[in-house]
């Protein structure tokens, strides 16, 4: 069962002039939805500036991990920068190791093997710290419940900075500086940056203390804006100032990796946060998911354009063996939901031998859109039950890992992905537990919901909104592309089946007739009746260049006839 959600019930209110230039109704609606009450929140809306980006020394810490930094530069120190294998801890690293490199540091990287030693700060980056000569540990992405590993660093000695972004535990680490704008006593006004985003934050610091350019600073907007999308942050308030403007750096950008990145992915024109996280991101990831991440980290670092382009490939040929990995997953894990009726639970829990552990939350993310349900997804090794959890909106999956700890032997997350390690004979409790917790919520969560913002008429689509529609880029987590309900459009033409499974038909309504297309909705031509089917749909609206001529067209998200004349 779905169903189909309005945000905005009852008549929509006027046209707001701003500066002189109209602004369609429709989308002021959109956006007083979405809680941009006054036109001074519309106008930042579609023109964000630096105002948005608040002062670094608002996060608790932030005074102490830039005198750090400046003790470092003194004593001329060596500093090991531990990341995660993801693209949010490759492209803080990656930031990180540019910006000190600037400074003139002694700086050295390490990132965990997933396969090897999981998530998290490592016994053996730490060891490799000490072998080097490092006195002062930076983390990125990672560190805010790594107690044992930084208690051990303590010990020989290393200093340590905390750039973290996570839920933080009841209790945290004691280290030289925790950046975290989740810990309760932080002040930071914006809790939803990514990790690349808390590294961008340090770094805005150390420039303003050391009196530095900070325009050089925002060159590197290119890898907050692409470490940002892939983790799926919330593209409102700073993060969207950060990956507007990111976005643009990336199109020009100067480093031979991200040129390459957008090179070997075939890319032209202007870049979205879609290509970023369905296209770039994926490349970013993919060696980290099946091997180690240090090819990732060092198309990032290079400046020579042919091993970056070589470096690129490889991340390529990588991403489409993951694609194997995963579809093969993927379809036993479905087969096992059905034949068990895993469906009927609230929290989809499920694991087999052998699923590869770089893998396991990328399905769990595929089960989620499917299922409607958060998943979480297991590889099972000898006594152990080791992977990852995806959710729905509304649904904590960190809080729910946490109402079970006592099952758990090491998880840790957000609110939409997390990870967790557990012992197997644990593992039935633990489905008895989280699916407990998990009926204290409302029903209708765990329902396959397709959210749209505004009912629209055919004859109410102009230029003038399609073109504002275009400045709610970057759109994500959030921040998602408008959707508007249409009813009892009607089917005209004769539908025909592309590509694979897509469908490409035209509407009316009132004389009104737009082209149209519905993916993966081919199985619906057998219901449609050019000239007699009517349609209720969910629709958004995009421009399609034909040979140099720029048509609108809908883009069908979801439809069910309503009649047959």
């Amino acid at each position: 069962m779905s169903i189909w959600v309005g945000k905005h019930q009852g008549e929509v209110g006027e046209d707001l002039i701003i500066r002189g230039k109209r602004i369609p109704a429709v989308i002021v609606q959109i956006l007083k939805n979405r809680g941009y009450k006054t036109a001074q929140e519309i106008e930042t809306f579609f023109a964000p500036t630096p105002a948005e980006l608040h002062d670094p020394f608002m996060f608790s810490d932030m005074e102490k991990a830039v005198a750090r930094i400046e003790k470092a530069l003194e004593r001329k120190e060596r500093i090991l920068i531990h990341g995660d294998y993801d693209a949010d801890g490759i492209t803080g690293m990656a930031m990180l190791y540019r910006n000190f490199k600037k400074l003139g540091l002694d700086v050295y990287c390490y990132i965990p093997h997933r396969l090897i030693e999981g998530y998290g700060v490592s016994k053996l980056g730490i060891e490799y710290a000490l072998q080097n000569g490092c006195t002062l540990m930076i983390t990125v992405d990672c560190g805010i419940t790594a107690f044992e590993e930084l208690n051990y660093a303590k010990s020989k000695n290393l200093d340590v900075i905390i750039c973290d972004h996570h839920n933080p535990k009841s209790e945290i680490p004691v280290v030289d500086a925790l950046l975290n704008p989740k810990l309760a006593h932080c002040n930071y006004p914006f809790k939803e940056l990514a990790g690349v985003g808390v590294v961008f934050k340090f770094l805005q610091g150390i420039y303003r203390k050391l009196c530095l350019d900070e325009a050089e600073l925002l060159s590197d907007l290119d890898l907050v804006a692409l470490g940002s999308v892939v983790d799926v942050v919330p593209l409102t308030g700073e993060n969207r100032y950060l990956v507007k403007l990111g976005l643009k750096k990336m199109q020009k950008s100067k480093k031979a990796g991200i040129q390459a990145l957008i090179k070997v992915s075939g890319l032209k024109g202007e870049l979205t946060a879609y290509h970023l996280g369905f296209i770039i991101g994926p490349r970013i990831n993919a060696c980290g998911r099946l091997r180690d991440a240090k090819a990732a980290l060092e198309l990032l670092l290079t400046d020579d354009y042919q091993k970056a382009c070589l470096l690129a490939q490889e991340l390529s040929a990588d991403n489409e063996k993951r694609q194997k990995v995963e579809d093969e997953i993927l379809q036993e894990a479905v087969n096992m939901i059905e034949a068990k009726h895993l469906y009927d639970k609230r929290v989809i829990v499920l694991g087999k031998e052998n699923w590869h552990e770089g893998v396991v939350g990328i399905v769990a993310s595929r089960i989620v859109e499917e299922y409607a349900k958060p998943a979480i997804v297991l590889t099972l090794k000898e006594k152990i039950a080791k992977g990852s959890a995806r959710s729905v909106s509304g649904f904590d999956i960190a809080e729910a890992l946490n109402f079970c700890a006592d099952l758990l032997m090491k998880f840790g997350g957000h609110k939409q992905a997390a990870g967790l390690e557990l012992s197997k004979s644990n593992l039935d409790s633990f489905v008895e537990k989280i699916n407990q917790y998990a009926q204290g919520f409302d029903e209708h969560i765990f329902m396959k919901r397709h959210y749209y913002d505004i009912k629209l008429d055919l004859k109410d689509i102009n230029e003038e909104i399609v073109y504002f529609l275009k400045y709610f880029e970057p759109t994500g987590m959030e921040n998602p592309q408008p959707v508007f309900l249409g009813e009892n459009f009607e089917v005209v033409g004769v539908p025909v089946v592309v590509g694979s499974d897509h469908l490409k038909f035209s509407l009316r309504q009132e004389r009104v007739v737009f082209p149209a297309i519905a993916f993966y909705h081919a199985d619906k031509i057998m219901t449609m009746v050019p000239g007699k089917t009517r349609i209720d749909c969910l629709y958004t609206i995009f421009e399609d260049s034909l040979v140099g001529k720029k048509k609108i067209m809908l883009k069908i998200k979801e439809l069910k006839n309503v009649a047959v004349n």
